[in-house]
């Protein structure tokens, strides 16, 4: 994603924004020497490890290994993806992201988001006066403010409206689903007489619409068609409208089955709810909500359909589920929806059902599968047990290997009263070097691309002339593609080296050195980085003509035991 936003602005960016100003709303730093500390956000401790270097734009926690910039910070710590994090940065400085490089699109998926949007735009005018359908959101306990927030509206009872009404070209509102185009080849608009629901995607744009009727007419709810914007298992209704009012990680989110039910949690003040689109939970959605949140609460109606919708979500989220996230199970009292319940009982009495009746995903899956051994079946206890074992067996192992998978197959043992699944065996993990703090072997090359962290504005001096050396030695490749980076970036900055090659191999590598200058009396501090740099081009330079005069000229069938052995000496010692 980085390379649809100018690198040009990433630098202007980094080089506008404080990252201990932007660390700082989220985690208390103290300045402590050169640098601010706290206790590290991203792993538990007493004693603060974590480090922010605001001459450097930089942090690094000596204790979990965590670096990176403020883009970084905010894409771990908050969740946020690359282009919301250089948004949101963004507009703190009073900057503007070019508009065309937000994401790559196309004159003709442009052509279908404004189509989506003028229809938006149609139908929430419409509704401002149409009587019934005010009167029908009032009778729903839906406000005025409620309802611009979910920017609802009205498809009148007309074949021809929203043609008619908007700039947008026939092919763009067939292709997005707003028109049906019949087997004559004439069209006609596919809502009419509905209550609207603009479908948002996670910035905001709408990508399809969701229609209800307000009698009893059949179907009670009509859906946009899968369309290139719109993918019914890839969003969630509300999650757009979720994110503004969560500007941090949400403590949870409730994922309920429809649109009023979203609308009317929100009006009751909770804001951390989501519809699924008229299908089942999917993995992607599952995934997409665990990068917003922790905790994941199903909340179905306490029917038979309610409860395969439930175990069609379990199945989704087993293979996200590990240590430290959570999916949960409310089933609603027969005849209750969110929406029925919040306006009948209170915001109070819904926060009450969810943080004390929902289920443990686990509770909910083992529960489920006893009563389905037990169904229809003469067998013994003992008969039952083996059928749960077998069918919970299989569900455990798409959860990840990891200790919450080892803690439901010690509750799937405790139940059935043997082994049936034993831990998995932890994966080795090699101890830390120094504590986590950076072990960088300094050679001249690595010494160079320090100093140029430090001080990017040293290439500038040195004459392109110099550079004599093969790209083909150790590190002198990653040393001219940053030589390269600063030449054409004169004002970059040291975070925006690293942003530059976030998404390529190397950019680890110039992780782990950066990381090593944040220690106050580390020798990776360099104290005169144009010298450092002449002499790694020197050295660079020398070891090249002596490559070239040297036996590696030869074929390796023509060289002596000796020369073999001087040879691979040699490539030793440049790679040390």
């Amino acid at each position: 994603m980085a390379g649809r936003i100018p690198q040009t602005f990433i630098d202007e960016l980094l080089a506008r924004v404080d990252i201990v100003e932007v660390i700082d709303r989220y985690v208390p730093l103290k300045k402590a020497g050169s640098n601010y500390k706290a206790c590290c956000p991203f792993h538990n401790e007493k004693t603060p490890s974590f480090n922010v270097s605001q001459p450097k734009q930089f942090y690094h926690c000596f204790g979990c290994g965590v670096s990176g910039t403020a883009i970084s910070f905010l894409m771990d710590f908050d969740h946020m993806h690359f282009v919301d994090a250089v948004e949101y940065l963004a507009d703190s400085v009073g900057l503007e992201v070019p508009r065309d490089a937000i994401a790559k699109v196309t004159p003709s998926q442009q052509g279908l988001y404004d189509a989506l949007t003028e229809s938006a735009g149609f139908f929430h005018a419409q509704l401002k006066t149409h009587s019934p359908a005010v009167e029908y959101l009032k009778n729903r306990n839906i406000s005025g403010e409620t309802a611009l927030e979910f920017l609802l509206g009205f498809a009148p009872d007309q074949w021809h409206a929203l043609a008619q009404a908007t700039n947008s070209s026939e092919t763009s509102l067939v292709t997005t689903g707003m028109l049906i185009r019949n087997d004559t080849g004439k069209t006609h608009d596919r809502f009419r007489n509905r209550i609207m629901f603009p479908i948002r995607d996670r910035r905001g744009r709408v990508i399809g619409f969701g229609g209800r009727v307000m009698d009893n007419a059949e179907p009670k709810y009509l859906n946009s068609p899968e369309t290139p914007l719109f993918q019914k298992g890839r969003e969630l209704y509300g999650l757009y409208e979720l994110r503004k009012h969560k500007r941090n990680r949400a403590d949870r989110i409730i994922v309920v089955e429809g649109y009023m039910d979203v609308i009317a949690l929100a009006q009751h003040d909770i804001h951390n709810a989501v519809a699924t689109l008229g299908t089942a939970t999917s993995p992607e959605q599952v995934s997409l909500l665990f990068r917003e949140t922790d905790e994941i609460v199903f909340c179905f109606d306490g029917d038979t359909a309610g409860s395969k919708a439930a175990w069609r979500a379990l199945n989704s989220a087993l293979p996200s589920l590990k240590s430290g996230r959570d999916a949960r199970f409310l089933f609603l009292p027969a005849g209750e929806d969110p929406d029925s319940l919040v306006n009948r009982h209170g915001k109070a009495h819904f926060d009450q059902l969810v943080t004390q009746e929902a289920q443990e995903a686990s509770q909910f899956m083992f529960s489920t599968l006893l009563d389905e051994a037990k169904k229809g079946s003469s067998e013994s206890g003992t008969g039952h047990k083996a059928r749960l074992a077998e069918s919970a067996k299989a569900l455990i192992e798409q959860i990840p290997a990891g200790v919450y998978r080892d803690l439901v197959s010690q509750q799937l043992n405790d139940i059935v009263g043997l082994e049936v699944l034993k831990a998995q065996a932890p994966t080795p993990v090699a101890a830390p070097d120094n504590g986590n703090k950076p072990v960088v072997r300094q050679t001249p090359v690595r010494r160079a691309l320090l100093a140029i962290l430090s001080s990017p504005s040293v290439i500038l001096d040195i004459d392109p002339e110099e550079y004599n050396f093969s790209e083909k030695l150790p590190g002198a490749a990653l040393l001219m593609q940053v030589v390269a980076v600063v030449e054409n970036h004169p004002e970059i900055s040291h975070s925006g080296i690293l942003e530059h090659f976030r998404e390529k191999p190397e950019g680890q590598s110039l992780i782990k050195l950066a990381a090593a200058t944040m220690e106050e009396r580390s020798d990776a501090n360099v104290d005169d980085p144009l010298s450092v740099v002449r002499h790694a081009i020197e050295w660079l330079n020398k070891e090249t003509l002596a490559l070239d005069n040297s036996v590696s000229n030869k074929p390796p069938s023509a060289m002596t035991d000796a020369e073999k052995q001087a040879l691979l000496q040699r490539i030793n010692a440049l790679n040390k």
